[in-house]
């Protein structure tokens, strides 16, 4: 099959959704498929790129949140997806990329599908501080992505959780396909770095978060549990590894706290690095209300490392209470610090049940369920199945 990916975001950015991309192409194209890739871009990698199967479209950041790019004019890719005889049109996204592909692929008769990544409907904060503002927005965005997911034949989304929110919301074919993780790199993976090499001692005990640092990602509640958590374990050390808007706002706040002696943020980690970081750390710590899917979560799980997360949304859905980590209410930072300290204390016995939870994530298997979703898109569109 020949498979077109419109995105906003890709290479080189890396985040979940540039990392879903990454993980289902190599897996379709082990399987004999074709995957041509579409994205934002800039001149610069517009003449650099090196990958024939990519396809940069010149676009503007979009200022609150630059990381995520508006293209100009993608049309112009429709000569392509002829050239190549494309079968089928994915897209993971929702922006001008997205719109594109949702026109060119109808106007082709092609089946549609779209991924439902982001719940940009809970990230009003970038548009106005304003409750009231925020709440038009939320509104406005769920009319949105109402709108244009209900154009694709099948949407698709990483979670139950997600599928059954967007449900509620009257969203139409909803189908639920994981984003999947290299299981054997995290499970394999981990030796080449030691705790030095992040800073750290090897008698430390290190709770761990990785992923980008917005506001979204709740790194508030750690950062106020953290007093509560040294209490019970004095040489608690807490590991934050990634770059983004709230860095600033995230430090600041351990230094009011008074526990900026306890905090190592390291900035963007680079990617061959995360096995060795997640090997080398106590307890996975993912706060966030703003997940799909959580794949740090699963990579901690992948990589034997237990998981506290906050009880919201899809990340609890990867974690099973008291198997392979703790739940705790994503609003209360007292109860973080118990259950965090209660992950620590049953950390061996985590560890051994985290692999195996994770293992139904795995690229094969979720890329399995994505090809089943393409032959029911075909279906639809009366191609038969490839």
């Amino acid at each position: 099959m020949r498979v077109a990916y419109y995105t906003e975001t890709y290479l080189p950015n890396v985040d979940g959704v540039v990392k879903s991309i990454l993980s289902s192409r190599e897996q379709l194209v082990k399987m004999g498929d074709e995957v041509y890739i579409f994205a934002c871009g800039t001149p610069q990698l517009m003449q650099t790129n090196q990958d024939p199967y990519v396809f940069y479209y010149d676009s503007i950041p979009f200022k609150p949140y630059p990381s995520y790019r508006f293209a100009i004019n993608p049309y112009p890719s429709s000569s392509i997806i002829d050239s190549k005889k494309i079968e089928l049109v994915h897209s993971h996204g929702m922006g001008t990329m997205g719109i594109a592909a949702e026109r060119i692929a109808r106007k082709r008769k092609l089946p549609f599908v779209g991924s439902f990544h982001t719940l940009i409907q809970y990230a009003t904060h970038y548009i106005s501080n304003q409750a009231a503002i925020q709440d038009i927005a939320k509104k406005v965005a769920w009319k949105y992505l109402r709108w244009y997911y209900n154009k694709c034949d099948i949407t698709i989304v990483p979670s139950q959780t997600i599928a059954t929110l967007i449900e509620h919301n009257r969203f139409n074919n909803v189908r639920v396909v994981p984003n999947g993780i290299d299981i054997e790199r995290f499970s394999s993976k981990g030796t080449e770095f030691t705790r030095a090499d992040f800073g750290l001692k090897d008698d430390d005990a290190v709770f761990l978060f990785v992923g980008r640092l917005v506001a979204e990602k709740n790194l508030d509640v750690l950062i106020k549990a953290a007093k509560g958590i040294t209490k019970e374990i004095p040489e608690a050390r807490f590991v934050i590894a990634g770059a983004g808007p709230a860095e600033a706002y995230y430090k600041k706040l351990a230094a009011d706290q008074k526990v900026s002696d306890k905090f190592s943020f390291l900035g963007f980690v680079p990617d061959n690095k995360i096995p060795s970081l997640y090997k080398n750390s106590d307890v996975f710590v993912f706060p966030s209300k703003f997940e799909t899917q959580g794949l740090s979560g699963i990579e901690a799980l992948a990589s034997g490392l237990p998981v506290c997360g906050a009880n919201y949304l899809a990340v609890g859905e990867i974690i099973e209470d008291g198997v392979n980590g703790h739940l705790f209410n994503p609003d209360d930072s007292q109860d973080c610090a118990e259950k965090a300290v209660k992950t620590y204390e049953k950390r061996k016995s985590f560890s051994k049940n985290a692999p195996e939870s994770a293992k139904k994530y795995s690229t094969l298997e979720t890329t399995v369920l994505l090809k089943k979703v393409y032959a029911e898109a075909m279906d639809k569109k009366g191609n038969g199945k490839q």
